[in-house]
């Protein structure tokens, strides 16, 4: 099975993280009144959760497609 090299699955990874906590920084900025550091918390780690989640799926499903295509040639 051909998968992605580690260093750029890494990369993928970290920009994934990167982008996703900045939304959350922005959800906390626009949905927060005072105080919001639980808030803050909790947003960022959802939509680290989320993003991740459907990086982790599309690299898994990348994979597959190129292995399956390569076995048909």
């Amino acid at each position: 099975m051909l998968t992605f090299h580690p260093v750029v699955k890494a990369f993928i990874f970290l920009l994934t993280i990167v982008v996703s906590s900045s939304v959350g920084n922005q959800l906390t900025k626009a949905l927060c009144l005072e105080n919001c550091l639980f808030q803050q918390i909790l947003y960022i780690g959802f939509s680290n959760l989320v993003f991740l989640t459907g990086v982790i799926l599309l690299i898994g499903l990348s994979e597959k497609s190129i292995s399956e295509w390569n076995k048909e040639d």
